[in-house]
């Protein structure tokens, strides 16, 4: 196994021509110029991305599921007799392309009707975060998706638990926006982002917080920034 290069192996002008000076900008601002510390917080900033992205897949996959099962119950108790997400009236057109996206997509490889999973599969994280809107209080919240987050200390109010879960949603899908562009992430609370993601599963389920607060390489490698800097200085 080969070593990986060290940064005075290349030309560092020439990786920050490629990358672009616009693209960057933000780091060699940062930097002050230098272009060896502009290139290791670029690094940095990929590699806490990377750690970031897994832990939103993991809060994306269990907000999911819970709020899955809870539309279920109410498709049950209401006598649907199609799945929740074919209820088209109680869903306004963002949601509607979204889940007709995802019908079409689980259906691809399969004759007639699509897979429950399948389809909640291939619904992003956009339409679970918009979903929290105000416009899905009474539709959603009261009767059913407040009961998905048992353990938010909101006195069983669906109103503050819609409120509460649509804050840190927003927050953290600007950020997994962020990081699926390729953006810069490194002047946001990293630290406070990461609470508030462990927070929000925890609300669902306190063994599903434990296990992604476990497995995180988030807080480790917001530390290796920290080590960095102390290099630099």
């Amino acid at each position: 196994m080969t070593s990986a290069p060290q940064l005075s192996a290349f030309g560092l002008d020439v990786v920050v021509e490629r990358l672009t000076v616009e693209r960057m900008g933000p780091y060699l601002d940062s930097a002050t110029g230098d272009l060896a510390v502009a290139l290791r917080l670029y690094d940095w900033n990929s590699a806490v991305a990377g750690a970031m992205h897994a832990d939103l897949g993991r809060l994306e996959v269990v907000f999911r599921n819970a709020l899955d099962r809870a539309l279920n119950d109410l498709a049950a108790a209401s006598g649907w007799k199609q799945p929740w997400y074919a209820q088209e009236l109680l869903y306004r057109e963002r949601q509607r392309d979204a889940i007709d996206t995802a019908v079409q997509r689980a259906s691809r490889h399969r004759r007639g009707s699509p897979a429950h999973g399948g389809v909640i599969s291939e619904l992003g994280f956009g339409f679970w975060r918009f979903l929290c809107v105000p416009a899905y209080l009474t539709a959603l919240w009261v009767p059913a998706l407040a009961s998905a987050f048992p353990r938010r200390p909101a006195q069983g109010d669906p109103r503050r638990i819609r409120a509460d879960v649509e804050r840190r949603m927003e927050g953290l899908h600007v950020l997994r926006n962020r990081i699926a562009h390729h953006e810069p992430i490194f002047r946001r609370n990293l630290e406070r982002d990461h609470a508030q993601l462990l927070e929000l599963i925890g609300w669902m389920c306190a063994d599903s917080q434990t296990w992604a607060a476990a497995v995180s390489r988030t807080p480790s490698t917001i530390a290796e920034r920290d080590r960095r800097a102390s290099a630099d200085s």
